[in-house]
């Protein structure tokens, strides 16, 4: 995956969009530290995400560690809210791209999972990078 550019950039995460793949991600490097710093880097998830003309946002979590339900609810009341509002009634694509033998990690983003459903769209789960890049290269419109 290649960083177009990028957003946001400290010892945790990375924040970046992929032109060639037309999709932001979030990329975690380790574990985050504290919820502000949690708050920081998904909050420049959603500025960044509000720049761009995609409809792609990509989370992966394989080094992340475990997702505390206080985090889970931020993202759920505080990113996704002005994420779909952003794309205007065209339809999000979120994948989480995940650690299969992280086993906490896996149930954290399960739980997420279930409750973005409720609010009207699915997060797709991926255990290796090359499947999510080819599911993004199929979302990709044809040039005309």
């Amino acid at each position: 995956m290649e960083k177009s550019k990028i957003f946001f950039e400290n010892d945790s995460a990375c924040v970046y969009y992929d032109e060639n793949l037309d999709a932001l991600f979030l990329q975690y490097k380790s574990k985050v530290k504290t919820m502000d710093e949690f708050i920081l880097i998904n909050g420049s998830v959603v500025q960044a995400f509000k720049q761009l003309n995609t409809t792609n946002l990509i989370a992966d979590i394989r080094k992340m560690g475990i997702i505390s339900l206080d985090a889970q609810d931020w993202v759920l009341n505080n990113l996704f809210p002005p994420v779909l509002e952003h794309l205007n009634g065209k339809k999000l694509f979120h994948a989480q791209l995940l650690d299969p033998s992280e086993i906490m990690s896996k149930v954290a983003a399960s739980n997420l999972r279930k409750k973005t459903s409720a609010i009207g769209f699915t997060i797709e789960q991926f255990g290796d990078e090359q499947s999510l890049i080819e599911k993004l290269q199929s979302l990709k419109k044809p040039m005309v």
